[in-house]
């Protein structure tokens, strides 16, 4: 049982250690993000929406230790989505959204793509310049241009985004950020993996004002610790309206996490009733030895009477708790061959038979077997064979 929780253990382990070797596509490092909600005044119309959300940035990256500021509505990476559903320019309309291609849209302010150090492979990124009265832009990820124009240039094409019935043109690819986590991009639940980014300026005016207070989402990168700049950030958007409120606040390297949090939970579980296992087999396998040392006192006593060195008697008690300890083995080994497929669909970068695994808990499992048959078998040496032989 030891061996199998073990066993089990080793494998989420292994998996969360691949896990955050991969690339999201993003620096997490170093940036901040949280929610502000505006005033209700500015919410009246568009322009005052915008206006705020300009002010917004630029009063934030005036604060010394802050690199780069940017507001974005929507979802950031692995945390909620914003799907939009489209059509390429030069097809028909198709009859209904459900009909049309699907990508995830952010609509960002041009300072994103430098908080988040996301790849710009081609092309250009938006500029102040791209506002709500130049024509409409986007910017594609790598995937977007490999999924909808396989063998094209996109750059210079528009699509048509229903929902907010304008038609961008692509100005430039950057690199794919795994949206729905490190290990769940583009599985059969998360299918939607292409992802584009529009300027949240050219937010139509229906999109950018309601009866509620505005808001946004503000992703800043930070020069130090990101907690420690947070009060200065706070104090920055109370002194610019009294009415301002800065909320869920955490660093982008805690969201990561946050997507790792279930695998994490599975691997503390298991690693904790692992422990709990192996602290009882190694207290048994000592009562076992100790009781088999007992039991045999007479025995050890004559056979060191009769000219057995102690390394002898070492070793043979030793070899009592390793027969027990390799069963037990061999027998974990085989129920974890067929308990391990179970994990799966939890397990990432790593076979659920992992023969590196397997071997290093077996290993593990029976080191701690020895160490318990140690303090017994050195006991059995110490027999005084006169006693031994007294009592026979």
């Amino acid at each position: 049982m030891a061996l199998v929780l073990l066993i089990g253990a080793g494998l989420m382990i292994r998996s969360l250690v691949d896990l955050w070797s991969v690339n999201p596509g993003f620096n997490p490092q170093g940036v901040l993000t949280f929610s502000v909600s505006l005033s209700p005044s500015l919410g009246v119309n568009a322009a005052t929406t915008r206006s705020a959300l300009r002010q917004l940035d630029e009063t934030l990256e005036n604060i010394p230790g802050v690199e780069a500021v940017a507001s974005t509505t929507g979802s950031l990476p692995m945390s909620g989505d914003s799907e939009y559903p489209f059509w390429l320019e030069g097809e028909p309309k198709p009859a209904s959204e459900s009909e049309m291609k699907q990508s995830l849209f952010y609509l960002v302010q041009p300072g994103y793509l430098s908080a988040m150090q996301i790849p710009l492979h081609r092309g250009r990124f938006f500029t102040k310049e791209n506002d709500e009265h130049a024509p409409p832009v986007m910017v594609i990820d790598e995937e977007f241009a490999r999924e909808y124009f396989p063998n094209q240039d996109p750059i210079g094409k528009r699509i048509h985004v229903s929902i907010i019935n304008t038609e961008p043109e692509i100005i430039g690819i950057v690199g794919h950020v795994k949206h729905w986590g490190l290990d769940t991009d583009g599985d059969a639940k998360h299918s939607i993996v292409a992802q584009a980014y529009m300027p949240l300026m050219q937010t139509p005016d229906q999109v950018g004002s309601g009866p509620g207070p505005p808001y946004s989402q503000v992703v800043a990168r930070i020069k130090g610790p990101t907690a420690g700049m947070l009060p200065a950030i706070r104090e920055t958007i109370e002194r610019m309206n009294g009415e301002n409120v800065l909320y869920d606040a955490k660093s982008l390297e805690e969201v990561v996490g946050d997507s790792m949090a279930a695998r994490r939970f599975t691997m503390v579980l298991l690693g904790v009733f692992a422990g709990l296992a192996l602290l009882l087999s190694s207290i048994g396998i000592y009562g076992v030895i100790s009781y088999v040392v007992s039991q045999r006192t007479n025995e050890i006593g004559i056979r060191i009477a009769l000219g057995a060195q102690q390394r002898d008697v070492l070793r043979l008690m030793l070899g009592e708790g390793m027969k027990m300890a390799l069963l037990g083995v061999s027998i974990g080994i085989v129920v974890a061959l067929g308990l391990t497929h179970l994990m799966v669909n939890i397990l990432f970068g790593v076979s659920a038979t992992d023969p590196l695994t397997f071997l290093g808990v077996a290993t593990l499992l029976v080191v701690v077997a020895l160490l318990a048959c140690w303090i017994p078998a050195r006991r059995a040496t110490r027999v005084d064979p006169l006693v031994a032989l007294r009592y026979e």
